[in-house]
């Protein structure tokens, strides 16, 4: 398939760590020219790449993110024990600045950073905008900020942040006022809450469906009117 019409899912996921550097790095060396992290905050108000806010799914351990500060955090391993064992022990927990310095050093990789609704829920809309937005400002043509948190995002659209998306929670969210009035740019959705009769190829975003690891699937909702396809295996999808 096209990388064009590929976004890594978390990085290389079906391979390596979701959300590590070495899961980035190897999408990017796959082929991938979009990627997607998520983001959940420290103690200290750092972002940091990181799905869950508890621990323990990851990095085995029990508590939060947010009952650590970032310098214990990136000491913390990031190698998802359950799924693939203590294989990536020594992969590790990173702050949103070590993917920016990757992006820094591949200027045509573009990425979709996705903030978690606790993350917002923990440190507020206006703070939570700040820090991320700073620690991008060096990449910011490079990044589309996502989130399920719609009024994240319109605030970050009226803060004048370029690249704007929602993920829906429910297709006719589309019809909601705050959506009409962030105008995104991108739209991600899972392809199951999307309705059999939807007219896909009236809308004006740009329209990502996930999570798919199935080429002939992947087709389908191209062939439907997605412009792009999210997926945990990025290396398979390109090469078939």
């Amino acid at each position: 398939m096209d990388p064009k019409q590929l976004v890594a899912h978390r990085g290389y996921q079906a391979l390596y760590p979701e959300n590590t550097l070495l899961a980035y790095r190897k999408a990017i060396a796959a082929g991938a020219l979009f990627l997607e992290t998520d983001i959940q905050f420290s103690a200290d108000i750092q972002p940091i790449l990181y799905h869950d806010l508890k621990l323990k799914r990851v990095s085995g351990k029990a508590g939060l993110t947010t009952d650590h500060p970032l310098r214990s955090l990136v000491e913390f391993s990031a190698h998802e024990p359950k799924r693939l064992g203590q294989h990536y022990i020594e992969e590790k927990i990173s702050p949103l600045s070590a993917l920016v310095r990757e992006l820094e050093q591949h200027p045509k990789i573009f990425a979709y950073i996705e903030i978690k609704e606790e993350a917002i829920a923990f440190v507020g809309i206006k703070a939570a905008y700040t820090a991320i937005s700073q620690c991008l400002q060096s990449v910011a043509t490079q990044c589309h900020l996502i989130s399920y948190d719609y009024s994240f995002i319109l605030h970050a659209r009226n803060a004048g942040w370029e690249r704007c998306g929602v993920v829906l929670k429910k297709w006719r969210d589309l019809k909601l006022p705050v959506i009409e009035a962030i105008a995104p740019g991108t739209i991600f959705c899972n392809h199951k809450k999307i309705p059999r009769n939807a007219q896909l190829n009236h809308l004006e975003p740009e329209l990502v469906v996930f999570e798919i690891t199935d080429t002939r699937l992947a087709s389908q909702w191209l062939d439907r009117g997605a412009d792009k396809i999210e997926t945990f295996d990025i290396g398979t999808m390109i090469d078939t």
